[in-house]
Order: C-alpha cells, then sequence, then structure tokens
C-alpha cells in the first residue's frame, strides 16, 4: 500500500507543470523596446480583415486605404465575393478591406447609407466617406480605391 501512495503522490507531483500554476497571464501581446505593448494594428497585416470597430477602421486608414464591405453570411454573391477576396489575398496588400457583418452594424449602415449587404464604402482615418460601391471582387474593389483618399 505505502507502495501505491508513492506512485500515486509522485504522479501527481510529476504532473503538476502540466496543468500550470493557477496563474492566467492572458496578455500575451508583443513587447517593443522598453517594454510598452505593440499596437494590433500596427502588427495587422493589410489584406483582407475582420472588422473590430470603426476606430480601428479608421486607425488603419490613416495608413492605407480602407474599404468596408458589408456582407451578410446568408447572402451568396457575398459569399463568393469572400472567397475571391481570400483567394487574392497577396493583391490586396496595399489596402485593408474589412468585412464587416451586415445583421450587426445598424449604425454604421446609417453613417454610410448602405441599404444593402455587398456594398463597399472606402472611409478615410476620419471616418468619412470617400466612395461607394455595390457588388465586386477584388479588381473590383482595387479599381475602384480613390488614390490619396487616405
Amino acid at each position: 500500500m505505502k507502495m501505491f501512495t508513492r506512485i500515486a503522490i509522485f504522479t501527481m507531483i510529476a504532473a503538476l507543470p502540466l496543468f500550470g500554476s493557477g496563474n492566467k497571464d492572458t496578455n500575451h501581446a508583443p513587447m517593443m523596446e522598453g517594454g510598452a505593448m505593440e499596437k494590433d494594428t500596427m502588427t495587422a497585416k493589410a489584406g483582407f480583415v475582420e472588422f473590430k470597430d470603426i476606430d480601428d477602421a479608421m486607425t488603419k486608414a490613416e495608413s492605407k486605404p480602407t474599404v468596408l464591405f458589408f456582407e451578410a453570411s446568408w447572402c451568396p454573391s457575398c459569399q463568393s465575393a469572400r472567397k475571391n477576396f481570400e483567394a487574392n489575398q497577396d493583391k490586396l496588400q496595399d489596402i485593408y478591406l474589412i468585412s464587416v457583418d451586415y445583421d450587426h452594424s445598424a449604425d454604421l449602415q446609417t453613417k454610410y447609407g448602405v441599404t444593402y449587404q455587398h456594398t463597399f464604402v472606402q472611409i478615410g482615418p476620419d471616418g468619412e466617406a470617400i466612395t461607394k460601391w455595390n457588388g465586386g471582387t477584388t479588381s473590383d474593389v482595387l479599381g475602384n480605391i480613390v488614390k490619396g483618399g487616405m
């Protein structure tokens, strides 16, 4: 019995590192020189990305042309366009194309006059609409962007 108890205790002690110390350090953001936290928008790649919030989108618009893509998961043309953007991600590296969930963006729809999904709105750093169009794929997005409209 003593041998069984010793084995059980040894097994539990050996397993402790597998379960961690109980401290929940969930902050895994990259550190910059001097220990400052690096902003997500500084490390985020340009291209086809998911919407976080309008402030994040405006920050992105400070550095590159930024387009909001209002799409819905139930919309066949939206899903076709999404697949095209994902397949052509390398062509979108000079812009931010931000996917906005049409069904959960009433405030943005009102702000930009969006009345149906598969609408694109290029915004500036102050959140102002620069240009707007409906429908299209990668080549249409790249062709409709107003250069210098940042």
